[in-house]
This record gives structure tokens, C-alpha cells and sequence, in this order.
């Protein structure tokens, strides 16, 4: 007696259910994935703070003071300050001294070949646009996500070289840079900020101050965060150039009163760098009492709760 075959497979049914759970599989695996790698960018963001701390402190071990936050003349922020000691050694030789030359003489027109628009990692958090660009006019220039404590003050409403209760970098009312040394961080090394992040802008021809960390223009606030609302708060920054293009940041707006806040791409919180060079995480959630007693280096105010 001859025996009939068989052919066996899958129905339509049980592929459309094996389709099913491998795309539950993959919408339970995928967040798992995204967090890992958020995780792995975050810890490299850290660690190029932690450069950043070790570079200023190299800066000060050999100056015996920090870095000047902004300088009008010549046009410089702190960033040319830190290159002989974040080995960036060949960018400072080709920007020359600082004392003489400035960001304005360290450009060429509409080119990315200058010095100020070549890309240096450490410029970058990996969480946001790393390589990020400032073309919107001819003096193209590189942007970076780490700035300098400004405190509460706008960038210039300090009265003339006052310590008391202030941040670590800022002007005097008459835009003279005030030398600080860790001396003057009375308040504590632990306990005051030196660093923190900062957002970029969307795309390099943004006329937006975001990110724009080597030009010194005082209206643009670029160079610094201020301390005057806490991360990544939804109140408005206040500068002299705005693009409101980004739906996953607090809008700006242009004004004189103006200040920056603390802003990261990481979900929760921002990186900082603290005067003794440690490197912490903050969250959104810290107290505005909290977060401008960290801004100021010698208030002498104790801090209210663990940050």
C-alpha cells in the first residue's frame, strides 16, 4: 500500500504571529539599547569634562590663577588659554599670543582651514552634534557643548573686582576680566562649580549663540552658563541672537538682561566640573537655592541638600 507525503509548513497565521513577537522582541529590546548607548555616550562626555578639569588645573599650577573667562582686547575667551594644557599644543602655537591676537585675527573668510575652526574632540559632547560649526557670518569657527561658571550676574553687572559672592569667572561692570585664584574659592573647592555643559545649535549657519564658545562677544554669552535657573529649565535663555529651531530645548529669546543656562542633550540632568576637578552629574531636580550656591565661590552660604 502505497503512503501518501506530507508537506509541512508554516500557515500564513503563525507567520503573522512569529512577525509579531520578534517586532514585540525588538520594541522591548530597542529602548534597552538606546539607554546602553546613551549610557556609554554619557560616560565619554564625563571623561572629557574630567579633561577639561585637568586642564584648567594646569593652567592654574602654572599661572597660580584660573583662565580669563572673556577679554575684550584682544578677542579671546578662555578656550585659546587651555589648548598648551588639553595638548592642543600646535593649535596655540599657530593662534599666537594672546596678549596681542585674538579670534578676529585667527580666521579665514568663509574657510574651515583657520585655527579656531579646526575640530578638536574635546570640544564635544557625543550626546549632541559633535563637529558642530558657527558659519553664519565669514568668521567660521568651531562651536563646543563646555563653558565657564558665570554665576547669576548678566556678563557684565558686577561691581568693579568685587570677590564677595561671586562665580569663579566674570567681568567687572566695565568689561575688565577679574583674575581669580583657587584662593578666592572659599566656599569650597568641592562645593562650587567650575564647568558645565551647554546645547549646541541644530545646524552650523543657526545665528543663534548656542555653542559658540570662542567668540567673546559680550551680548552673545556664549562662554559661559549662568547659574540663575537651574538645567535644563524651561525658562527662557536670554541673548543677543536667538533661532528658536529646536523642539527639544527651552527657547530663547534677545534682550539685555541676559542669561544662560545649563543645558545637556543627556536625559536628566547636565555634566559639571567642580573646582576641585571633580566631575559630577546634576539632576533637573536640584533646588534654583541649591544650584546658585554651587555658582557662587565665596558667599559663604553652606549647601542646603546633597547635589
Amino acid at each position: 500500500m502505497r503512503r501518501e507525503s506530507v508537506t509541512t509548513g508554516f500557515t500564513l497565521v503563525e507567520l503573522l504571529v512569529v512577525i509579531a513577537i520578534i517586532g514585540v522582541l525588538i520594541g522591548l529590546l530597542l529602548p534597552a539599547v538606546q539607554a546602553a548607548r546613551e549610557a556609554g555616550r554619557r560616560s565619554t562626555c564625563q571623561n572629557t569634562l574630567k579633561q577639561w578639569g585637568l586642564a584648567m588645573h594646569g593652567y592654574i599650577d602654572a599661572n597660580k590663577a584660573l583662565p580669563l573667562g572673556t577679554v575684550s582686547s584682544p578677542r579671546n575667551t578662555w578656550v585659546p588659554y587651555l589648548w598648551p594644557f588639553a595638548e592642543c599644543t600646535p593649535l596655540a602655537d599657530r593662534y599666537g599670543s594672546l596678549k596681542t591676537r585674538g579670534f578676529t585675527n585667527n580666521y579665514t573668510a568663509s574657510a574651515y582651514t583657520s585655527v579656531i575652526a579646526t575640530t578638536v574632540p574635546l570640544y564635544y559632547c557625543p550626546s549632541d552634534r559633535p563637529g558642530a560649526f558657527w558659519t553664519a557670518d565669514v568668521a567660521y569657527r568651531c562651536r563646543g557643548n563646555f563653558v565657564v561658571n558665570w554665576g547669576t550676574a548678566a556678563p557684565y553687572a558686577n561691581s568693579a573686582g568685587a570677590l564677595s559672592g561671586q562665580a569663579p569667572f566674570r567681568n567687572t561692570a566695565a568689561q575688565t576680566p577679574v583674575r581669580v585664584t583657587l584662593k578666592d574659592v572659599t566656599d569650597g573647592l568641592s562645593k562650587t562649580l567650575l564647568m558645565s555643559e551647554i546645547v549646541v545649535s541644530l545646524a552650523d549657519n543657526d545665528n543663534t549663540t548656542r555653542g559658540d564658545f570662542i567668540n567673546n562677544d559680550i551680548t552673545f554669552m556664549s562662554w559661559c552658563f549662568n547659574t540663575r535657573n537651574t538645567p535644563n529649565t524651561s525658562v527662557a535663555d536670554v541673548t543677543s541672537r536667538c533661532v528658536n529651531n529646536d523642539p527639544k530645548v527651552a527657547p530663547c529669546a534677545t534682550g539685555s538682561d541676559r542669561h544662560v543656562a545649563a543645558r545637556s542633550r543627556h536625559p536628566g540632568g547636565v555634566g559639571v566640573v567642580l573646582c576641585d576637578g571633580a566631575v559630577r552629574f546634576v539632576n533637573n531636580s536640584v533646588t534654583l537655592p541649591t544650584w546658585q550656591q554651587l555658582g557662587n565661590m565665596n558667599d559663604g552660604e553652606p549647601i542646603s541638600e546633597d547635589f
